[in-house]
């Protein structure tokens, strides 16, 4: 009788864990690693997204802002931008930047398309990095603060989380770059709180110029993240 109960636990307990990696393990059997983008960020679609914290893309020393979200579907991005985002934590690694606690936002569904509470998102090529934080402070990501997109930062880079290290986000966004162009792409646009921005050409003078940022507050204040639009060929929509 006991075994049988502790069977019928084990079971209970693992059926929900199974349903949410269901659909993950489907997108893995039906994807053949190379994805094709439609239309744009803001009006466009996937065909063959990849799972961002797939092995292959994303090291162990990286995490998603959210791992229930991440069973959900939402950090599926275009397998070149997967490529270009595992060579740069791994150049950031080089960069001296190895204790930093780096962390992955939202990207989109598998298949592209309207991805809210976001106006972009849609086509596989954006993606959201939380700020990276000064003294290898962890960013806090759960439930109460919407998994770190209700942190607030000073036009200084401070908050109740910490200080957030401008060098280490300018680093991974010059990395980002030289990794896309490499590819065959680049980036399009990055969208960053303009308050912030000075701090960050400040620690990375280079980026100025070669990367193209916002210059009007976005209808979300980003600054607890940095939203990246790669460039990528799409196919017409």
């Amino acid at each position: 009788m006991l075994a049988f109960t502790l069977r019928r636990l084990f079971f209970a307990s693992t059926l929900p864990l199974a349903i949410l990696t269901l659909p993950n393990a489907v997108m893995s059997l039906v994807s053949d690693g190379e994805s094709t983008c439609y239309g744009t960020t803001s009006n466009g679609r996937l065909e063959d997204g990849v799972r961002l914290s797939n092995p292959r893309w994303m090291s162990s020393k990286v995490r998603p802002y959210c791992p229930l979200c991440k069973l959900l579907l939402r950090t599926y991005v275009h397998s070149d931008v997967a490529a270009v985002i595992h060579v740069a934590y791994t150049g950031v690694g080089y960069d001296g930047f190895v204790n930093t606690d780096w962390v992955y936002g939202e990207t989109g569904w598998p298949w592209g398309g309207s991805f809210r509470p976001h106006r972009t998102h849609r086509n596989g090529l954006s993606v959201d990095f939380m700020a990276p934080l000064k003294d290898s402070v962890r960013f806090p990501t759960n439930p109460f603060n919407r998994f770190g997109y209700d942190e607030e930062f000073d036009e200084n880079g401070h908050g109740t989380a910490g200080r957030i290290d401008f060098k280490a986000m300018g680093s991974h966004l010059a990395i980002l770059l030289s990794a896309a162009q490499e590819a065959g792409g680049g980036i399009s646009r990055v969208i960053l709180a303009p308050d912030l921005q000075d701090n960050l050409f400040a620690a990375r003078p280079d980026l100025r110029g070669r990367i193209r940022f916002n210059t009007r507050q976005a209808w979300v204040r980003h600054d607890d993240h940095y939203h990246v639009d790669f460039d990528f060929p799409c196919q017409p929509l």
